[in-house]
């Protein structure tokens, strides 16, 4: 089973390969530069969750889940599995969050997790290949202030460390 998570902004998804369905409250209003085929608004949460910490979500989400019936869900992303397949591609589960970003969490993931409690399967974020907002490029680069590590007991100077001395 080829199934992901991701937000609707995520660049990997204009490639072809994916069967893009949202399952947030709304469809995105930017140009997305890929057909979203499905909307699902049984895996969406309601709006009043959209204000409350992800402990009080959570509960308030598997609850919407179990109230719409475990079976049932997983007939209905089996059948969204299944269309995609049936095109040769992998079903992507979307909504907006950028939860590479460390304060950022989202419905998708906690949906991703309530599935594997229920199926024993996992849905993976779809890689990203793009930075995250507000984060620094990155590079394998050592800052400049990095303390050197000590493994031979001495420690490296550098005649710039040493004005004053």
């Amino acid at each position: 089973m080829a199934i992901w998570t991701s937000r609707y902004s995520n660049k990997e998804l204009p490639n072809g390969n994916y069967y893009p369905v949202g399952i947030s409250i709304g469809q995105p209003k930017f140009r997305l530069g890929y057909e979203l085929r499905e909307q699902c608004y049984s895996l969406a949460p309601k709006g009043y969750m959209l204000n409350m910490d992800i402990e009080n979500f959570k509960k308030a989400y598997y609850g919407k889940l179990e109230g719409i019936g475990t079976e049932r869900i997983i007939s209905m992303v089996n059948k969204l599995e299944e269309r995609a397949r049936s095109e040769g591609k992998e079903l992507v589960l979307l909504c907006f969050e950028d939860v590479r970003v460390e304060s950022e969490w989202c419905h998708r993931t906690v949906f991703a997790q309530w599935w594997a409690e229920k199926t024993g399967e996992i849905i993976e974020e779809l890689p990203d290949p793009t930075l995250p907002k507000g984060k620094a490029k990155r590079d394998n680069k050592k800052p400049v202030n990095a303390p050197a590590k000590e493994e031979s007991g001495y420690e490296q100077m550098s005649i710039f460390g040493m004005a004053g001395i």
